[in-house]
This record gives C-alpha cells, sequence and structure tokens, in this order.
C-alpha cells in the first residue's frame, strides 16, 4: 500500500485556521476505505489532533531533526507553506506536490507598515525554491491557476518540453480548491438563542484586506431591521496584525454599537464550524479591489453555502464570479454601501428569492464536495510522477529587496522592547 505523507505549516488542533481545516479533510478523504496508508505532519502535539484524526491515521509532530526519516517510504508528498521548505531541502525520493492555495506572499504585502520588507524577502525566496522544485502544483481556481503559470514560467518551468507533452499544463499545476466533507455534522447549538426578531449577520475573521468600513456604512443605511454583526477573534494577535480589527473597535466604541449590535466572538473549533454558519441569517464580509481578492477563493463562504447560509460578497476573484454565474448570493461592487445596504435588506427580507438563493447555493457548494474538489490531487497521490524537465531549465534568481528605513527599524525594535516588558 503506497503511503502518501501531508505536510501542513499550520497547527491540527480544534481551534485551527483554515489551512489546517483544508489538511485535515485531505487526510481524512485520502484515508477513506482504507486504499492508502496516510501520514499528516503539522507543527503540532499529537495529543492536540488525536480527536479529530479517522482511525488509522498516522499523525507525526513536525521536527526538522526527524523530517527525513519521516518522509522515508513515502511514495508520494504534499506540502504546504514555509514547512515546504523543510521538505524540499531534505531531498525526499518521492515526487513532492506544492500546495500554493494559501497566497502568503500576496496577503503578507498588506503588513507592510507593521511588519515591514521582512515577510515579503522570505515569502518571495519561498515561492521561487518552491516552484522552481516542486514536481506539481495546487491551486485554488482558475484565476490563481494563471498566475502561478506565469511565476512557473519565469522560472523555467513552462518550457517546450513540458509544454509538448502536456500541453494543457495540468500535470505540472491543477486546481484543487477546498474540499467539504461528504456529509456535514450533525447540528449542535453553539451560540445562545438570539432575541425577538434579531438578525445575525456574521463578518468572521478581520484581516487587513478586507473592507468593514463600507459594511458600517452600510448597517448605518440600512432601516427596519434589528441587527447584530457577529466579528471572530484571531487567535494569534501576535503573528497577524490587528490594524483593520483596531479600526473597526475604535470605530463601534464611538457609535455605541460595541458590545450591543457589534459582537465579538472567540475562534470556533473547527468542528463546530458549520454549527455557527447555520445559526447566522446572513455571512457578509466585504473586501477590498486588490491582488488578493483576485486570486482568494474565500473558503468561509463556500462553507456558508454548504451550511444554506445566505452569502453577500464584493465583486471580484472566483467566489464572485461563481455566485454571480450561479446567483447562488449578492455580489456588490467594491466600496459601494448603497448597492451593499439594498443587497442587506433583499437578504434580511426572506421569502422565496432569498430561499432559491440558498437552493443555488448549496448546490454550488456540492461542486466543492470533497471527492470532486481533490480530485486532481488523488490522480497525482496515486501516480505520482517526477518533472522530468525541471533539471534541464528551472533556475532560481536572486531576490532582491531594499532595507526597511532607519526610522522603520528603531520603531520596530522599540515595539519589541515594550512587548517584552509588558
Amino acid at each position: 500500500m503506497n503511503r502518501v505523507t501531508l505536510v501542513t505549516s499550520e497547527p491540527i488542533r480544534p481551534r485551527m485556521g483554515g489551512i489546517g481545516v483544508r489538511y485535515l479533510e485531505m487526510a481524512r478523504h485520502l484515508a477513506e476505505g482504507g486504499r492508502r496508508e496516510v501520514q499528516l505532519i503539522a507543527p503540532s502535539r499529537p495529543e492536540e489532533a488525536a480527536d479529530l484524526l479517522p482511525p488509522g491515521l498516522r499523525f507525526r509532530e513536525f521536527s526538522l531533526a526527524s523530517l527525513r526519516d519521516d518522509l522515508t517510504g513515502s511514495a508520494a508528498i504534499v506540502a504546504q507553506g514555509q514547512l515546504a521548505n523543510d521538505v524540499l531541502l531534505a531531498r525526499p525520493a518521492a515526487p513532492v506536490a506544492i500546495d500554493l492555495y494559501d497566497t502568503f506572499l500576496i496577503e503578507h504585502l498588506h503588513y507592510l507598515e507593521s511588519l515591514g520588507l521582512d515577510p515579503y524577502r522570505n515569502d518571495h525566496a519561498t515561492w521561487v525554491l518552491q516552484l522552481s522544485r516542486g514536481d506539481f502544483f495546487l491551486c485554488s481556481s482558475e484565476e490563481q491557476r494563471l498566475y502561478y503559470l506565469g511565476f512557473l514560467t519565469a522560472l523555467g518551468r513552462v518550457n517546450p518540453e513540458r509544454a509538448a507533452a502536456d500541453v494543457e499544463l495540468r500535470g505540472l499545476i491543477d486546481v484543487v480548491p477546498f474540499g467539504l466533507p461528504a456529509e456535514l455534522p450533525a447540528r449542535r447549538r453553539l451560540l445562545p438563542e438570539a432575541g425577538a426578531g434579531v438578525r445575525r449577520l456574521l463578518f468572521g475573521a478581520l484581516y487587513d484586506w478586507y473592507d468593514p468600513e463600507t459594511l458600517l456604512d452600510a448597517l448605518e443605511l440600512l432601516e427596519g431591521f434589528d441587527w447584530r454583526l457577529l466579528i471572530v477573534r484571531h487567535p494569534n494577535p501576535a503573528s497577524t496584525p490587528q490594524r483593520r480589527f483596531a479600526e473597526v473597535e475604535s470605530r463601534c466604541r464611538a457609535s455605541g454599537w460595541w458590545e450591543s449590535r457589534v459582537e465579538v466572538l472567540d475562534w470556533v473549533p473547527a468542528e463546530r464550524r458549520f454549527d455557527l454558519l447555520a445559526e447566522v441569517d446572513l455571512l457578509v464580509a466585504p473586501h477590498r479591489p486588490t491582488l488578493e481578492t483576485t486570486l482568494s477563493l474565500r473558503t468561509r463562504f463556500i462553507e456558508a453555502l454548504a451550511a444554506g447560509c445566505a452569502v453577500i460578497t464584493t465583486e471580484g476573484g472566483a467566489l464572485g464570479r461563481l455566485l454571480r454565474e450561479r446567483s447562488a448570493g449578492w455580489v456588490v461592487p467594491a466600496a459601494d454601501s448603497r448597492a451593499l445596504t439594498a443587497a442587506l435588506g433583499e437578504a434580511l427580507a426572506g421569502g422565496a428569492a432569498v430561499e432559491e438563493r440558498r437552493r443555488r447555493g448549496r448546490l454550488l457548494a456540492e461542486e466543492f464536495r470533497a471527492a470532486r474538489a481533490l480530485s486532481a490531487l488523488v490522480k497525482f497521490v496515486d501516480r505520482p510522477r517526477r518533472d522530468e524537465t525541471r533539471e534541464q531549465f528551472a533556475f532560481r534568481p536572486d531576490i532582491l529587496a531594499p532595507r526597511d528605513s532607519l526610522l522603520f527599524r528603531l520603531r520596530r525594535k522599540l515595539n519589541r522592547l515594550r512587548r517584552g516588558s509588558a
């Protein structure tokens, strides 16, 4: 029986982020029916993951010292994030698929003001290493695929021999979106009962590329509904800048909405995420028109559709395209508070038209069930292959970036000193 090893940079534990959930669902799907021996490696303790894993799935806490041994015996390896660098540098015998679902380089561009240029240097070097050395690549959408094909072309991975043997280049990079479980968990009550007539709107976690300001502007214009907006507190504020969260808190405190009309929830355990989506009336998380917007699939929306939750998003990217094509939700122009107010009014009014959008949303979500969404991954792990053209054509250019300014470096040092004395 072939062993498949999955390596994720996200911890596998009850309260985990979207990439952790992605790898847990991948592992579960690949292990179904005992057809494959599956090993999952992540930077978390085995006891944290124990209750989440299906029987027979082998879990290892990531350790650089034991990584080479942990990879030995694998027929195929799938790796993601910064730890994929360590996998490639270990030079395993098995072909390696690099998962590019998370466009972290693009996300981290938004943190220049708070983190400086170090993330860019690290992320760019990471992508150059991974895209020059991987055998196969996973991405979330056709939009992402075209973007990464450009990067692969610049590194010599799209070359005459590769294209002659694989005209569409699906054997080099293919779409493997977020895979939903075959069946959603049985419903359990998560939130306290809402008051009579109260409509709950879920935003979720706030990242710097989202646009909560336009939503707050729209809610100021919304009439006829008693609403509560739910924001989820990020579990790792020290490593993920929370500038947008702080701005929303400041504005809502000034207006008297904080902890009255705008409520903050702790990060929900992954196994309860569908309970949260089923207990709100609407998921609404507008974003700004950026490259991140174009490339992101918006995992939270896919899960909301599966849970039967109505959704509103900003136009742009794969998710906006799919919702508009299928009439499965509301898609509004960026930064247009009046258009968003109108969409909120329609979605919260209910009725046959809203139910039809929910129905279409559930149908769209069916396309993201693991059996379909992960088909290109399954094809790779069952017939792993090396890219024989890589050694002839691939190269790794130097990474160039200026130093951060002296003022920024002094400010960063003062902030670290303050945190150390807190």
